[in-house]
């Protein structure tokens, strides 16, 4: 390690530099924060380690278009291996975590006449900056620095080093860390923390009270201290009959209490404290910690906002502070620039990444041998060939798999124009909503309301009773399934036949019936499901309003209405999008048939951002559904869901 840096190898603690004023929690420094509290540093390492996945690549500028990548000057070289033991994955690494934490870092330039490119780039721990020399107010002149408290130090003109940083507001000069709007969360979450291990470690593990009656002989004060002392060298956290049970005399009895933890909202305190963290640094939570709502298209657009809204402006900041200040320390001249390489993080999909370049090029973009090398296979003869299919065409299709286009008949070209020039007919496009009306929904609610009435004569003089066998989950769902199977098999076969109508083939309904049975009971045993639970959660419940009773004056009210809805709607998308354009396929017919999800009244935000989606009919749309109310969907994403869907037949 050459230089002054040599002198640097014990990195002690002395205090944090934070802007105007130290960043401190009750005694924590931000670094001590960053290592003790869970969540900042699962956000800090999240955010630097994506940061840091990105290659930080160097180029050499030609004219406005052009440029060439730079792999063999100073500066290349320099920030592929920036010193002795760091990779540049670790040094942007480490450059972000100090970033994030400090709210401010420098990158120290020195001579290595061992290296490459005869530089070095090191980065100077916030805790070693003694003291900063500013010699106007909006950038430091020099630093002194020390990695120790004995008194020596160095001082690092400004010619030496590169600093990025936040900005103060009021200070032009000076800077601020994310940690610092988080004061408040930070010592909850602290304090919370050392009161549970207080309580574990000053209660026994046994949740309960003794209790002497009051007739026997009271203890005197060396008899209690006794028992006591006894009891918890027995019982207590380090006991040795820790986690059994005593044995009494005396008629003493052990009477178990449990400690409510509702006042102190103790899981709405962490899910505060995620939230908190994550917005101080702009990451949308759902990232780092899964949610019950999350569907697939909302974490794949939650990954693309990732590097657009949240890193996207560090990003540029890092880039523009290297190419100004850094690059010229590294002699690179003014054409040579800086850009980290998103497209890095479109190797994680490669069918994202193969349609992207697909659709850019507009063609196959990739020769057989050069795919057999992305997975280290050896070349074949012939395979540096590009093969075209004879479906691909300029300005047409870009893949032999797409079918989103019009397809192009042979009459057509010959009507409107030569087949040379690729002139495309105007192809007839025909509409169908696939949704159920609202006399279909209206029916499925009226026998769901029947049915839970029915269920409620019979099921409350059990529970009134206390009953042990109030429930019979076999018969109600078998009771409900014959009730609803009816209406299913009418929705499904006039939406299915209305489909199959439109494509030219015969909607066959006795191939549908095992299929709806099926859907009856699956759809039958969770509702009658879920109001098990809320009749169990009613009494159990200590609100006087919620009883056995008002949970099916729910069911037969409000309830019946947004479940027939679904129901139906479920049985008119699946006929529609899947079994009438399978059937036709079936009887050999076959039509460019898509799908468009259309957006309901008052929809979850995820349905919002999928209005007008189109997909063909045998594939699922972006959530992983087939249709609104599909089974493969979340509770969370179907339940009352009123989105519905349009099938689209080209060339009807």
């Amino acid at each position: 390690m050459p230089g002054i840096f040599s002198r640097f190898r014990r990195p002690n603690i002395y205090y944090v530099i934070g802007g105007d004023a130290p960043t401190q929690v009750l005694n924590y420094t931000a670094k001590r924060l960053y290592q003790t509290q869970d969540n900042l540093q699962a956000v800090v390492n999240f955010l630097a380690n994506s940061i840091a996945q990105l290659p930080l690549k160097v180029y050499i500028r030609d004219g406005e278009t052009d440029r060439k990548r730079d792999r063999s000057s100073k500066a290349a070289l320099t920030l592929y291996r920036p010193n002795e033991d760091q990779t540049s994955y670790e040094f942007i690494r480490a450059l972000a975590v100090e970033y994030f934490v400090f709210g401010t870092v420098y990158a120290w330039v020195l001579p290595d006449p061992e290296s490459e490119s005869g530089l070095q780039i090191r980065i100077l721990p916030s805790e070693w900056i003694r003291d900063v020399e500013y010699v106007t107010n909006y950038a430091p002149g020099a630093l002194l620095v020390s990695p120790d408290d004995t008194g020596a130090s160095v001082e690092v003109p400004a010619s030496e080093f590169v600093q990025f940083r936040t900005y103060s507001a009021g200070s032009p000069g000076g800077f601020i860390s994310p940690i610092s709007a988080l004061r408040g969360t930070l010592q909850e979450q602290i304090e919370a923390g050392n009161f549970r291990k207080q309580l574990w470690a000053s209660s026994g593990r046994l949740n309960a009270q003794i209790i002497r009656p009051k007739d026997v002989e009271p203890f005197t004060e060396a008899a209690r201290e006794k028992f006591l002392t006894a009891f918890r060298e027995a019982w207590g956290p380090t006991g040795s009959k820790a986690g059994g049970f005593p044995l009494l005399e005396d008629g003493m009895e052990i009477k178990p209490f449990s400690t409510s933890f509702k006042e102190q909202q103790w899981a709405e305190s962490i899910q505060l404290s995620r939230e908190s963290v994550a917005a101080a640094y702009g990451l949308n939570p759902a990232l780092l910690w899964h949610t019950g709502t999350q569907t697939y298209a909302s974490a794949k657009d939650n990954a693309r906002a990732l590097y657009a809204e949240c890193l996207g402006p560090v990003l540029q900041m890092f880039q523009q502070r290297i190419n100004a200040f850094l690059l010229p320390r590294l002699d690179a001249d003014l054409n040579t620039y800086v850009e980290f390489d998103l497209t890095e993080k479109l190797k994680g999909s490669f069918e994202e990444r193969a349609s992207i370049l697909q659709s850019a090029v507009g063609g196959p973009w990739m020769t057989r041998n050069e795919a057999r090398a992305d997975n280290n296979l050896p070349p074949i003869e012939g395979g540096d060939e590009l093969i075209v299919p004879l479906n691909v065409v300029e300005g047409g299709q870009a893949s032999p798999q797409d079918t989103h286009m019009d397809p192009v008949e042979p009459m057509a070209i010959q009507e409107n124009g030569c087949s040379c020039c690729h002139h495309k007919a105007k192809t007839e496009e025909i509409r169908i909503k696939a949704r159920s009306s609202k006399e279909e929904d209206e029916r499925m609610a009226e026998v769901l309301s029947k049915f839970f009435k029915r269920q409620a004569d019979s099921v409350l003089p059990k529970i009134g009773a206390k009953a042990a066998e109030w429930w019979d989950q076999h018969r109600w769902d078998m009771e409900l399934a014959d009730d609803i199977e009816p209406i299913i098999d009418d929705v499904a076969d006039a939406h299915g036949s209305e489909v199959a109508k439109a494509i030219g083939s015969e909607y066959r309904t006795e191939q549908t019936r095992k299929y709806l049975r099926a859907l009856s009971e699956g759809r039958a045993a969770a509702i009658n499901e879920k109001t098990y639970e809320d009749l169990q959660r009613s009494m159990r419940s200590e609100d006087e309003e919620d009883t056995p009773a008002h949970v099916f004056d729910l069911r037969a009210g409000a309830h019946s209405a947004v479940l027939g809805g679904s129901l139906a709607l479920a049985a008119a998308g699946w006929a529609s999008n899947h079994e009438a354009p399978q059937q036709a396929r079936q009887q050999g017919i076959n039509k460019t048939v898509l799908k468009e999800w259309v957006t309901g009244d008052n929809p979850r935000p995820t349905h919002a951002m999928m209005n007008g989606e189109q997909v063909p009919v045998d594939q699922p749309f972006s959530n992983g559904a087939f249709w609104p109310g599909d089974d493969n969907l979340d509770v969370d994403e179907s339940a009352g869901c009123n989105c519905s869907t349009e099938v689209i037949i080209i060339g009807g």
